[in-house]
């Protein structure tokens, strides 16, 4: 049957074996449509073939311990996180313009080269990883406090460093921007956002009263800790020396053109230092063991 041109070309999973994608016109979108496997269109870009895969979630019917739009807004920092680690996922978005209805997309890429088999297992395997990790967002903390002189241009920076870390994956909290309680003092409301993220990236170029909470989620909390500071500039001397003696806390000096790199090079050590200190627990702690 005659497919209209540009019209995706509705395929099953039988009839993509033996398919060579690297011979897959640029034009063309193959539609796969077949019982469990996810909904994907797979199109060929040069030497990479891709596939985008679609949730759909029908909120009257989704069944699960979380928000629907919660889950999907976690999905996307799946597909994000798992970029920056090194799977080939990419370009997680939501359309919701349908009230009930919640479309969630991303792109695998692999070589045009790849086979059918390799493809199918591929989205299959990626598929089932990015609901596991949203499942782990939400069940455990992916979530980063952001401290700093949050007035005048200094919020601005703040902006700036919050959407690198949201284009990493990571939920980041400002604490001006949260409400607050009655009966909470502003260092108790620091601590409650401090000990339910998994970090912290405090920017300590200029003097805040982030210098009052250093002391409190660094030191007594033990939370971990990424100082970004601009080359030449700081809040204080007085934290120079625990950078030396804590093992939770490190600063990192960047250039204003270069802050996206310190942003990343922070949330790298700030991963691998608590992967490390978690093995470290299992080591040692035989109730964890």
């Amino acid at each position: 049957m005659d497919t209209p041109e540009n019209e995706p070309i509705e395929i099953g999973l039988h009839e993509l074996a033996g398919r060579d994608f690297s011979q897959l016109s640029e034009e063309d979108t193959l539609w796969i449509l077949d019982s469990d496997f996810p909904e994907a269109n797979i199109t060929r870009q040069g030497d990479v073939v891709i596939g985008e895969v679609t949730e759909h979630i029908y909120t009257k019917f989704w069944i699960h311990k979380y928000h629907a739009m919660v889950f999907a807004e976690a999905v996307v920092r799946a597909v994000k996180r798992l970029g920056v680690e090194g799977h080939p996922l990419s370009m997680p978005s939501i359309e919701n313009d349908d009230e009930p209805h919640i479309f969630i997309r991303w792109r695998i890429s692999l070589p045009s080269t790849s086979t059918a088999d390799a493809l199918i297992k591929s989205v299959k395997a990626a598929d089932e990883l990015v609901w596991e990790r949203a499942n782990f967002i939400l069940d455990h903390s992916d979530s980063v406090l952001l401290l700093g002189k949050d007035t005048g241009e200094s919020l601005q920076l703040l902006k700036d460093i919050q959407a690198e870390l949201e284009s990493l994956g990571y939920y980041v909290y400002i604490i001006k921007e949260q409400p607050d309680k009655l009966g909470e003092s502003i260092i108790q409301k620091v601590l409650r956002f401090a000990l339910s993220s998994k970090f912290i990236v405090i920017e300590n170029s200029e003097p805040s009263g982030h210098l009052y909470e250093i002391p409190h989620v660094t030191k007594m909390a033990e939370c971990i800790t990424a100082l970004l500071q601009q080359e030449g500039k700081g809040a204080t001397w007085m934290f120079e020396d625990v950078y030396a003696k804590s093992q939770n806390c490190k600063k990192f000096t960047y250039e204003p053109a270069d802050l996206n790199n310190a942003v990343g090079a922070a949330t790298q050590w700030a991963e691998d230092f608590s992967k490390q200190f978690a093995s470290y627990q299992k080591k040692t702690l035989p109730w964890l063991a």
